[in-house]
């Protein structure tokens, strides 16, 4: 009890004495040079084949556990809490003092690590966590990259449906540690349901649908509300006629209409890509899904995923999961250069470190691409906000008298990866970047 009132005098006086000093300039938002909509991007060509890799990964915490798995890696947020040289803030931007950490990781209850160990299914959209609690914790609210929606134990979304192996519950039994396919962390609860191994075994071989909309409620067979769909997400189902499809995801049965889905894995082609591109266009970037919205690693994996085309969560090991090269010596003119040569409109990944794009081929001979983008950085850390997915230039920014040129996407693209790259078009770019060093 003292603890909590240690607390409560400590957030009072932080409260009385926060810094009246701190100023804050009117926010700088880009000026988008396209239209923000489908219509004007290049065609899809559709000339190629991608193998259906997606469910073998989607349910890969099936098939694994956590025996060998260290406290070090599941658990690496502890960390960057517990050292006393970072300062956080909750939302209302009072400072967050140690004990409240110390709590919160005496909570995860790391020592039952894998002493559950069972098969479960999400059943609501969830949020994952690196700590047991649903608090935002921010790094600097009082900067323009930093606050809300940089929930620093923000980690991913799980969309309802996904399979996941439960470790172990939090004290308090509020949160359980679970692996999921796309990383470690915390999920309520309430959120799940177990899953004995002769339903999962009969699950994973159900047919699957996808959702053509986002953001559209999904009802019971009761007409009750279930859950909202996620573009790329997946839903099982065992039935369907001619209007809807009927499925059961724990001990919850859904009715979805059948035009607004698609049976999964849908076909990779122009019509298909643009309906989900516009899906997800213009919507409020979402730092590791912060508010079940997307950053830029979110943004493409959901985009590929209706196709049955699986990416990792975070955008390094998205763009090392395909045939990537290092373009980070060239300059910018060369970078340009080597995008009218190679780059694959809607099939080439576009990368710096902390940034994942999809390349979507030249709008009136500019060189475009697609992403959710929090902005691009200026002098004494201030942002040129774009703040939502977009079609943008890579020189976004350049007229723009307090960005600096090493910031633009240009400047700063370091590698690219193709989705489909065959032995002879790699051996061309390997040779093509050989002869220009």
């Amino acid at each position: 009890m003292f603890r909590y009132f240690l607390y409560f005098i400590l957030f009072f006086i932080s409260g009385c004495t926060l810094n009246t000093q701190q100023s804050f300039k009117t926010p700088q938002y880009a000026q988008f040079k396209f239209e923000q909509n489908v219509s004007i991007l290049p065609k899809l060509d559709e000339n190629f084949f991608i193998k259906n890799n997606y469910k073998k990964n989607f349910f890969r915490p099936w098939h694994s556990d956590f025996k060998k798995l260290k406290n070090e890696d599941l658990f690496w947020a502890f960390k960057m809490y517990k050292n006393q040289k970072n300062q956080f803030y909750f939302y209302n931007k009072q400072k967050i003092f140690q004990f409240w950490f110390d709590e919160q990781i005496k909570n995860s209850n790391i020592n039952h690590l894998g002493s559950i160990n069972k098969k479960a299914l999400i059943i609501q959209n969830s949020l994952i966590r690196n700590l047991p609690t649903s608090k935002a914790i921010l790094k600097n609210p009082f900067e323009e990259g930093e606050g809300l929606p940089f929930d620093y134990a923000q980690n991913g979304i799980l969309n309802i449906g996904s399979a996941i192996l439960v470790s172990h519950y939090s004290k308090d039994k509020r949160y359980a540690f679970v692996m999921s396919e796309n990383g470690f962390g915390f999920i309520k609860a309430n959120d799940f349901e177990f899953i004995s191994d002769h339903r999962a075994k009969i699950y994973e071989n159900l047919n699957f649908i996808t959702p053509l909309k986002e953001k559209i409620p999904i009802f019971d067979t009761k007409g009750n509300f279930l859950f909202q769909t996620r573009v790329g997400a997946i839903y099982p189902y065992y039935k369907k006629d001619k209007n809807y499809y009927y499925g059961k995801i724990g001990s919850y049965k859904y009715k979805a209409q059948k035009t607004l889905f698609s049976t999964f894995p849908m076909q990779l082609n122009d019509k298909n890509l643009k309906n989900q591109i516009s899906q997800i266009l213009n919507l409020p970037y979402g730092w590791g899904g912060y508010d079940f919205e997307r950053d830029c690693s979110l943004f493409t994996r959901d985009l590929f995923s209706a196709f049955g085309i699986y990416m990792p969560r975070n955008s390094y090991a998205q763009i090392t999961h395909f045939d990537y090269f290092d373009i980070s010596k060239l300059n910018q003119k060369q970078k340009e250069d080597f995008l009218d040569h190679f780059a694959k409109p809607y099939l080439s990944l576009l990368y710096f470190p902390g940034h994942i794009m999809l390349y979507s081929g030249k709008i009136n001979n500019t060189h475009t691409v697609l992403h959710s983008a929090w902005g691009v950085k200026g002098y004494n850390n201030t942002r040129l906000l774009i703040s939502q997915s977009a079609i943008t230039s890579l020189q976004i920014g350049k007229d723009q008298a307090d960005i600096p040129n090493k910031n633009l996407y240009i400047s700063k693209l370091s590698k690219i990866a193709f989705i489909n790259l065959n032995i002879d078009e790699k051996n061309i770019i390997e040779s093509y970047l050989k002869n220009i060093f």
